[in-house]
């Protein structure tokens, strides 16, 4: 049989008890060594409390089976009962099973007792035992708030003792899934419906307030708690937007200071399409938008909060700008950041708008845009034709003069002239190539179309030109137009060039700045861009096909994506 002693030590004001099988009496005790180990950082906390905790707690260990899946549990008599009472209620009796099977007397178990049951078998270090065992000794603390049936795996409960065993275990990563699921479920149910994975609520409320603040809600213990309209009034509206923010901000840490395994990411929501979004969720959830918005010439951005707290800020943006109730503000930079949660029982839902009454603000076209190559063996080579003229004018080409025939035919068939770019001009390429020692470099793998709100549009494409003595630099090459649909084409209007960059060429190789602004031409005076397109529109991703086919057996296309 297995006796009940009494440590040689307390936690505070709670009394350890242990109880033991007959066979380990005599060998060292880890479980209480660890939890003496504890003692001085568990009675820190304990003088946060209201009232100094004082019930009684039993230590066991156990290698039952029908506690499964846990890791360890407590369980304590309602106040002013010897050992557990209410039989009715099914913990009660597995508690009584485990005192049972150790062998131990019910009747010499102290009054008020809250037992607590390690399964160490299942735990498989150290730190995970101390986590348990801190986790566990949270719950005899609230015990003396709660009655056995509210505390019943309740966000509140469960969070905060986890907050506990965190504050106590310094580099604890055994719960690192569970802030991971917090973040994962928080965008469809509110905060009350969380359990062990509202940990990362209480790691904020600690930075933002203090250690009394976590108690005080640690300790609630009412009936409000369970639901999202009395949960909300824990904190004034503005506060429960701190929390959304820092979410976004992702500046809430572990207790011990290390960065959360786990953040808050923003889910991607567009607006340049339709000019009408909608923002929704639970009560009491966080939700983080990032927000793609019309660029340019864009009107004005209607926000309407429907009760919620929200919080905008734009890209580059270093503050963050509250919003209530309904306003029309100046469009932010794309794209914004939205941090928005309803702070009472009511479900979430804003809804941002602009107007777009022109059909120039909303389009699937606008946007930022990188023109993919067009495959090799569908690229059009303007220099076909030639290659055939001297095929066919081999024969009449004098013998003295064939050197010069081959040599031209070479070049010709070495040029990279395939025109694989529809907003690249084509034509600069084709000379270079043709003076043999010339190459052209672009920055970027496909130039950078914007159609932009309210009709205008650029294409970028710097790059370097180098010669055997001449190097030529664009660090802009920038045109710019306008643009209009019409019966679904869409009509593209090059207006003007702005170039700037450097030139060094022998026998000094100095750099000299060039620029140049040129105005007036239209879309047929650029190879690249222009003209007509029809439009067929992914999520990411637009296919403009020219109504102008340069090619009778294909049709001329540009393939764009997001960029």
């Amino acid at each position: 049989m297995g006796r009940l002693r009494r440590a040689d030590f307390s936690v505070g004001d709670q009394p350890v008890y242990r109880l033991r099988r007959r066979s380990e009496e005599g060998r060292p005790d880890r479980l209480l060594l660890l939890l003496k180990s504890m003692e001085p950082r568990l009675e820190e906390i304990q003088s946060y409390f209201p009232s100094s905790p004082n019930r009684p707690v039993l230590l066991v260990e156990s290698r039952l089976d029908i506690f499964n899946p846990s890791l360890a549990l407590t369980d304590c008599a309602n106040t002013g009962e010897e050992g557990d009472a209410a039989d009715d209620d099914r913990d009660v009796q597995l508690t009584k099973h485990v005192i049972t099977e150790m062998g131990g007397d019910l009747g010499d178990l102290p009054e008020g007792l809250c037992l607590v049951v390690v399964f160490s078998d299942r735990l498989e270090t150290d730190r995970e035992r101390r986590f348990g065992l801190a986790h566990e000794w949270m719950h005899t603390m609230q015990s003396g708030f709660y009655t056995r049936g509210a505390m019943e795996q309740h966000w509140w409960v469960e969070g905060s003792a986890e907050w506990f065993a965190h504050k106590i275990v310094d580099g604890a990563t055994e719960r690192d899934h569970r802030i991971e699921e917090f973040f994962m479920r928080q965008k469809s149910c509110p905060l009350t419906e969380h359990s062990y994975d509202a940990q990362p609520f209480f790691f904020w409320g600690e930075q933002a307030f203090n250690t009394n603040w976590v108690l005080s809600v640690g300790l609630g213990g009412d009936e409000y708690l369970r639901r999202p309209d009395g949960a909300s009034e824990i904190l004034p509206p503005e506060r429960w937007l701190d929390w959304a923010i820092a979410q976004a901000d992702q500046t809430i840490t572990m207790p011990d200071g290390r960065p959360l395994p786990f953040q808050a990411e923003a889910e991607e929501q567009d607006l340049t399409r339709a000019c009408d979004a909608v923002i929704e969720g639970p009560p009491l959830s966080v939700q983080l938008r990032e927000v793609s918005l019309p660029g340019g010439g864009s009107p004005k951005l209607r926000i309407e909060t429907g009760g919620a707290q929200l919080a905008i800020r734009g890209n580059g943006d270093e503050d963050w700008t509250g919003v209530t109730g309904t306003v029309e503000i100046d469009t932010p930079s794309t794209p914004m950041i939205v941090a928005a949660i309803s702070p009472s029982g009511d479900n979430l839902t804003a809804r941002l708008s602009m107007d777009n009454s022109d059909g120039k603000t909303c389009a699937c076209q606008i946007g930022v845009w990188m023109e993919q190559a067009t495959p090799d063996d569908e690229a059009e080579d303007p220099l076909a034709g030639a290659l055939e003229a001297l095929e066919a004018a081999r024969g009449m080409v004098p013998p003295d003069q064939m050197d010069d025939f081959r040599a031209a035919e070479e070049k010709l068939r070495a040029a990279n002239a395939k025109d694989k770019f529809r907003f690249r001009g084509s034509i600069p390429a084709i000379f270079d190539d043709l003076e043999g020692a010339v190459e052209t470099v672009y920055t970027q793998p496909g130039p950078v179309v914007n159609i932009r709100a309210g009709g205008t549009f650029t294409i970028d494409d710097p790059h370097t030109i180098r010669a055997e003595d001449t190097t030529v630099t664009y660090f802009r090459y920038h045109h710019y137009g306008r643009w209009e649909v019409e019966d679904g084409v869409l009509k593209i209007d090059i207006e003007g060039l702005s170039l700037d960059g450097f030139v060094s060429s022998a026998p000094d190789y100095e750099r000299r700045r060039i620029t140049t602004e040129s105005e007036g031409f239209g879309a047929q005076s650029y190879v690249g861009g222009g003209g007509e397109w029809t439009m067929a529109c992914e999520p990411a991703a637009m296919t403009l096909t020219s109504t102008r086919v340069r090619n009778p057996d294909r049709s001329d296309q540009a393939v764009l994506v997001k960029y």
